[in-house]
This record gives structure tokens, sequence and C-alpha cells, in this order.
């Protein structure tokens, strides 16, 4: 089995490609508005990218991630569901049943896999390209502490989306988010680069220059609003 995930790593650049063009399009939005903003394609495409990592990341055993990508599958569902306006938004207690729900699926899914193909509890296996030359297993413990740390700063910034989102009753990205995606992407491009990860290596190149110029917009229109 772990040869065949081997020959079907190359189907996560699919994910990969969704979620950097998420950014790009909201970008290029955002520099037509000349003004930071998200539109219902930006949820679109990271849950079309979030369905793919899920799929990905079960294919290749890595059940952190594939949990991950199920809560951001949620949190994306929901803001569209609160950018809609042919009807009020579900009930925040039926987005946070979705949520567990996702959460209990993810887990028997990996629990049955494991059962069914023998992979004796391995559910966190480094996945290997067909063209890499060496293992990931021979990578130090600090550049999977780095990798780690980079991880949760890119997940939660989605969270914290969340958050703010439910509190606004409206679909938004904050300053916050922006911020966590420029320090969560760069430390993911040197951890994934160390580990020879491609797929999750496109994803923070393709969004650097659109972080860094949501941020430009932002005090841009903060310094134009306070003009006197």
């Amino acid at each position: 089995m772990d040869e065949w995930r081997t020959y079907l790593y190359p189907l996560g650049f699919l994910s990969a490609l969704a979620f950097g063009a998420r950014f790009i399009i909201q970008w290029l939005q955002s520099e037509k508005a000349k003004k930071s903003f998200v539109t219902r394609s930006f949820w679109q495409f990271s849950l079309l990218g979030n369905l793919l990592l899920m799929l990905h990341s079960f294919i290749q055993v890595q059940y952190h991630i594939c949990l991950v990508q199920a809560i951001n599958g949620v949190i994306s569902w929901r803001n569209l569901d609160l950018m809609r306006n042919d009807q009020p938004p579900k009930p925040l207690k039926s987005v946070i049943l979705i949520l567990l729900g996702s959460i209990i699926l993810v887990s028997l899914a990996f629990a049955a896999q494991d059962w069914l193909l023998m992979d004796e509890g391995n559910w966190l296996r480094i996945p290997t390209a067909p063209w890499q030359t060496s293992s990931a297993a021979n990578v130090s413990l600090f550049w999977h502490l780095l990798g780690t740390i980079a991880y949760l700063l890119f997940s939660s910034r989605f969270w914290i989306q969340w958050w703010f989102a439910e509190k606004a009753h409206a679909s938004q990205l904050s300053l916050s988010f922006w911020w966590l995606s420029i320090v969560g992407s760069l430390l993911s491009i040197a951890y994934f680069i160390r580990i020879g990860d491609s797929v999750n290596l496109v994803g923070p190149l393709m969004g650097i220059v659109p972080y860094v110029r949501n941020l430009m917009l932002i005090q841009k229109s903060q310094t134009v609003g306070q003009a006197p």
C-alpha cells in the first residue's frame, strides 16, 4: 500500500492549487476594489481545497491534517452560509453539531482504514513523493516542531476568523488573519522545503504576495479613514 500511496501523492497538488487560487483571486478582486475584502469565490475555493486535501491526507494516512481540513471545511461552508442573502444563516448550534459530526466521521474513517488495511495504528504517516531520494524520517525533531507550529498558525487563522465572523454575523478577513498567514507561510515554506513536501509547499508560496498586499490595502484604507 505504501508504494501505491507514493504514486498517488501528486493528487495532493490539486488541493494546493485550489488553496493558492483562492488568494490570487481574492487579491485581484481587492486590487480592483482598492480595498481588502472577501467574496463567495474565496470560500468556494477554500471548501474545494479542504475536501481535496482531506482525500489526499486520508490516502496518505495523515490523520491530523485530515482532521484539521474537516474542521476548516465546516468553517468554509459556514462563511458561505453567512454570505447568503436569500435566507438567514443556520443557527450556531447546528454548525457546531456538523463540526462534531465531521470530527467523528473522519476518526471512524481512519479507524476503518486501519482495520481493513492492517496499518497497525499508524495514523501519522510521513508521505513520500515518487521523486524523493531521501526520507523525511531523517529530519531532526527541531524541524518537525517548527512544522507543527507553522501548521497550527496556518490553521488558527481560520478558527479566529470564524470567531469574528460569528460575532459580526458576516464573513470577513481581519488584520490578524493576514498576519497569521504571513508568519505561518514563512515557517511552512522553510519546513516543507526541508522535508521535501512539494504538495504542501505550493499553497504558502502562492499566498505570500496576496498576504502582504492585503495588509498594505488595509493599512492604506485605515490611513485614508483617519485623514482629516
